[in-house]
């Protein structure tokens, strides 16, 4: 296919639970472009590293729990992307089961 006849697919929004690394980089990646974004952090705007930063706009959790926060960003989310080296472990391996589990 030529590129002029390849089909273009728009993305619509990031959903993101604004933690370290490409979580974070999809957030300015998606302030930067002007492309919506969202999703959920535990209360208090947990992160691994602390506190996330108010310019990144998600919405809290009522609960610290992580694993309730990745569970509804995969379920507000129309796919999910996983990046590892070798087979997801820890949060990553969690997302995979939440997809899993819910289509």
């Amino acid at each position: 296919m030529s590129r002029e006849t390849r089909p273009r697919h728009k993305i619509d929004k990031i959903i993101s639970g604004g933690q370290t690394g490409a979580d974070r980089a999809a957030l300015d990646f998606a302030i930067a472009r002007n492309i919506p974004y969202g999703g959920w952090l535990p209360r208090g705007r947990k992160t691994e590293d602390g506190a996330l930063d108010p310019k990144y706009q998600l919405k809290e959790m009522p609960t610290t729990d992580y694993a309730k926060m990745t569970e509804q960003n995969v379920l507000d989310a129309d796919g999910t992307v996983i990046i590892s080296h070798g087979f997801p472990v820890a949060g990553s391996a969690l997302t995979l089961e939440f997809t899993r589990r819910h289509g």
